[in-house]
């Protein structure tokens, strides 16, 4: 007859006669985890949810797990019994590992970066300046706008300002928004004349200008937003990481660039007299362009923007995956194609050309430059189409998938932190 013994977990009472139980139950005795009674029974104070699936495994079974238990509990068991992760079946997978922890640390490591963002490098609040005490609620307000109402107001401030900054540059590129110069300066030869006068965007860059009203208002616009870069570099208290960081040299870059445009745009004479400084206008006017990252910045003071970002930066593997594939298929399609068609003397001159119809084809865009004109092309070109639609479709499905679980996390660390905030009120 088999030696039966009880196991009580808090009090609820489990009966089994294993004797690799026992062996274990004798072992967590010795390292203080159970405590063995003079009748050989055997009590632990553990939580019993799981036990039965315990005695399961140590009879010879699977260790399965059921739903809706904690998958940090789940494996803390596994770790407390001494049970290997090989006897957890794969049907079993998801619960055991499905716990969104790294998505939890990834929101609880952006709040404190933020929070070190807002406290001073050395604490002492017993000495704490006034100073400092302002420096600390601007600094509050910079960094996380929607906390007061400073914060509220300077963020619409500077939004509205690089708004009016980006609108100005937009619209100066339009002829019906800008006015005839009245001093046209001389054209020194021909070939300036032909430089200017063969591309109607050099042209307009030369017979008209900004208006005058729209110049002063886009300087005093850049003027204000350099002053917002000073003064959070001043309230900054981590200077050093302030300075190297990409988005504050771009604005930099950007504020200095646009009264350099302002120069160039009230002196047309420089570029007459050197032509080849619309290369540099060229360069000037594309890293111009970059004023419109700012908004991202803004836009990254949102709960939906932080969470779009952490999207990412947890995606970045399979966003990787992804260009690497895009490259082999397009490589593939686009030689493919250039061989269908190379009967065809007006299709496809050479296979970067037929990689690049690969590329847009891939990717759905399909701009129509280049398009196979016979049946084995018509053949070749669905075959990618179909395929670019399938690959688009996998990364799509898992970046929607980590953004629904990092907003469904971020959803519920926020209802816990003023549940938290809100029971600390009361103690208080």
């Amino acid at each position: 007859m088999a030696n039966y013994f009880n196991i009580s977990l808090r009090g609820t009472q489990f009966v089994t006669s294993s004797t690799a139980v026992k062996e274990l139950l004798d072992k967590l005795s010795k390292e203080g985890h159970a405590e063995k009674q003079e009748n050989g029974d055997y009590f632990l104070d553990r939580n019993p949810v799981l036990f039965h699936y315990v005695l399961d495994y140590f009879s010879g079974r699977k260790f399965h797990l059921p739903k809706g238990i904690c998958a940090i509990e789940a494996r803390e068991e596994l770790e407390f019994w001494m049970i290997p992760v090989e006897a957890v079946p794969n049907c079993c997978y998801e619960v055991m590992f499905d716990d969104n922890l790294s998505s939890y640390e990834a929101i609880e490591n952006t709040e404190q970066h933020l929070i070190h963002g807002i406290l001073p490098e050395v604490e002492n609040d017993a000495s704490a300046s006034k100073l400092q005490k302002i420096r600390d609620t601007l600094n509050k307000a910079v960094i996380d706008p929607f906390s007061n109402l400073l914060g509220k107001v300077w963020l619409f401030v500077v939004a509205a300002l690089t708004l009016t900054t980006i609108t100005c540059f937009i619209i100066n590129t339009f002829d019906d928004y800008r006015v005839d110069r009245e001093n046209i300066p001389t054209l020194p030869n021909n070939a300036t004349y032909n430089f200017f006068y063969s591309n109607p965007k050099r042209k307009t860059l030369l017979v008209k200008v900004v208006p005058l009203e729209r110049l002063i208002l886009e300087g005093v616009c850049n003027g204000l937003l350099l002053v917002d870069l000073m003064i959070r570099f001043v309230i900054s208290n981590q200077k050093r990481s302030f300075l190297f960081n990409v988005q504050n040299i771009i604005e930099l870059v950007a504020v200095v660039l646009c009264f350099l445009v302002i120069h160039l745009a009230t002196n047309p004479g420089n570029i007459v007299n050197n032509p080849d400084l619309s290369t540099i206008i060229v360069v000037i006017g594309a890293m111009y362009s970059l004023r419109v990252l700012k908004l991202l910045r803004l836009a990254e003071t949102t709960a939906e923007m932080k969470i779009l970002k952490l999207c990412f930066q947890k995606s970045w593997k399979i966003l990787g995956f992804l260009v690497l594939v895009f490259t082999i298929f397009s490589t593939i399609f686009g030689c493919g194609m250039f061989w269908t068609e190379f009967n065809n003397a007006e299709t496809f001159p050479n296979i970067g050309i037929s990689i690049w119809w690969a590329i847009v084809t891939i990717t759905t865009v399909g701009y129509g430059d280049h398009y196979p004109k016979s049946t084995f092309g018509y053949i070749m070109a669905s075959i990618t189409a179909l395929v670019g639609l399938s690959l688009i479709a996998m990364p799509i499905a898992t970046l929607s998938s980590n953004f629904s679980t990092l907003y469904n996390c971020y959803t519920f660390r926020m209802k816990y932190m003023k549940a938290k905030k809100k029971q600390q009120c009361k103690k208080a």
